[in-house]
């Protein structure tokens, strides 16, 4: 769910047609916003680059908060693995079709969660 935004397609793209960016021709800047990105930049695929890009290029224009939650969702992104981002996506396709309602209640609680102080690490933390 951190990283929705990070799997989301936007509608009527064509993953096919879209043209990969080397990482060494992206604009200084985006090479800053995402850098956490860059040792896998060169393998994703065309339509997620130019995604990419498109949010880099809007960072300067978001609040203070929305560059903090960008910069975390791309640094967690970057961490997880291959499985662990197809999961991601998955939850999120099924996010997308459950009712408004549900979505804000399920994010409700997942920012509760998120707010709560972290107490120990590992997998058996819940």
């Amino acid at each position: 769910m951190a990283c929705a935004s990070l799997a989301a397609l936007p509608a009527g793209t064509d993953t096919k047609a879209a043209q990969k960016t080397p990482w060494t021709t992206l604009a200084p800047q985006d090479r800053e916003v995402l850098a956490p990105l860059a040792p896998d930049w060169d393998k994703l695929p065309g339509y997620q680059q130019q995604r990419l890009m498109s949010a880099a290029r809007q960072f300067p224009k978001m609040r203070p908060i929305q560059q903090d939650r960008f910069q975390e969702r791309i640094r967690d992104w970057a961490s997880m693995s291959p499985e662990q981002r197809k999961a991601a996506r998955e939850t999120f396709k099924g996010l997308r079709k459950l009712p408004p309602s549900k979505q804000h209640e399920l994010r409700e609680r997942w920012l509760e969660r998120k707010s709560e102080p972290q107490v120990g690490s590992g997998p058996e933390r819940r």
